[in-house]
C-alpha cells in the first residue's frame, strides 16, 4: 500500500532502488524538497523515466536537499495526479502517507489521505508537527499500520510511526517494497523470505468487515483482544484483525 522514502540532505537514493519503488507501487509518484524557505512539491508521474529526470534535476540544482519521495498504490479514489503524494498541508508543510486511514469519510474520487489532509491536518495549528502531544494523538488515531512523513520549508522532517518502517543506507523507508520482488499488480503485500510477495486482492475473497457504529469499543469485535489505541477503539478491531479484514 504505497511506499515513502525519506532522504536526508546529502544522501543519495539509487536509480535502481527508486525504480523498485516505482515498479512495486505504480499508481503515481511524487516528491518534495525545500530551498530558500520554500517548499516544493512535484507529483503526478506515471512514467518512471520522467519521474527520475525531474527528481535528479531538482537534486542537482538545489544541492541534494532533504527530500521525501512517494510511490502510490491506489486503495481509495481515482488513480490521477490529484491523489498522488505528497500533499500540501499549508504553504510551509507537506506530507506523504503509507497505509489506509479508515476513520475519514470515503469519496469516490478522492483518496483517504486527501480526505485526512482536508478534514484533519489542515485544521490543526500551523506548527502542530513540532508538538509531541499532537503527533502522539495522530499516531494513535491512524494506527500502527499507517506511517506519515512531514517536511517543512526549512528542510526539517518528522516521521510518525517511524519504528514501523526501516532505515537502510541512511534513508527511511515505510516498508520493504524498495527491494526487487516478484509482484502481482493490484494487491496488498506481506513480507516473504526473499523480498516482498504480493497477494492480489482480486484473487482472494474479502471478508465482510464489521463497520464501526460510532461507539467506542475496548475489545476487538473479532477476537476479543483488548484495544489500546484510539484508532483501534474507534475501528472496533485490533491491529491484527484489521489487517486480516483488508486482505
Amino acid at each position: 500500500m504505497c511506499i515513502i522514502a525519506t532522504k536526508p540532505k546529502g544522501i543519495f537514493i539509487s536509480k535502481e532502488t527508486a525504480k523498485n519503488c516505482f515498479d512495486n507501487n505504480p499508481d503515481g509518484a511524487g516528491f518534495m524538497f525545500s530551498n530558500d524557505d520554500r517548499l516544493f512539491i512535484r507529483k503526478g508521474f506515471f512514467d518512471f523515466n520522467r519521474f527520475w529526470a525531474s527528481y535528479t534535476q531538482a537534486m542537482i540544482k538545489y544541492d541534494n536537499p532533504t527530500s521525501i519521495l512517494h510511490f502510490r498504490i491506489t486503495t481509495h479514489g481515482l488513480t490521477d495526479k490529484s491523489n498522488c503524494h505528497p500533499f500540501r498541508v499549508n504553504d510551509n508543510l507537506g506530507f506523504a502517507h503509507n497505509g489506509v486511514i479508515h476513520f475519514v469519510d470515503t469519496h469516490k474520487k478522492r483518496s483517504d489521505t486527501s480526505m485526512f489532509n482536508e478534514t484533519i491536518l489542515r485544521r490543526l495549528p500551523p506548527y502542530f508537527y513540532k508538538n509531541d502531544s499532537i503527533l502522539q494523538l495522530i499516531a494513535e488515531s491512524i494506527g500502527t499500520n499507517s506511517k506519515l512523513s512531514f517536511l517543512d520549508n526549512k528542510g526539517d522532517y518528522v516521521i510518525v510511526n517511524e519504528s514501523a518502517g526501516n532505515w537502510k543506507d541512511d534513508i527511511w523507508y515505510s516498508n520493504d517494497t524498495y527491494e526487487s520482488c516478484s509482484i502481482g499488480y493490484g494487491g496488498y503485500g506481506g513480507y516473504g523470505g526473499y523480498g516482498y510477495t504480493y497477494f492480489p486482492i482480486n484473487k482472494k475473497k474479502k471478508k465482510n468487515k464489521k463497520i464501526h457504529s460510532g461507539v467506542v469499543r475496548f475489545e476487538c469485535q473479532s477476537c476479543n483482544k483488548k484495544l489500546t489505541t484510539i484508532y483501534e477503539q474507534n475501528n472496533g478491531l485490533c491491529g491484527t484483525c484489521d489487517y486480516e479484514y483488508t486482505l
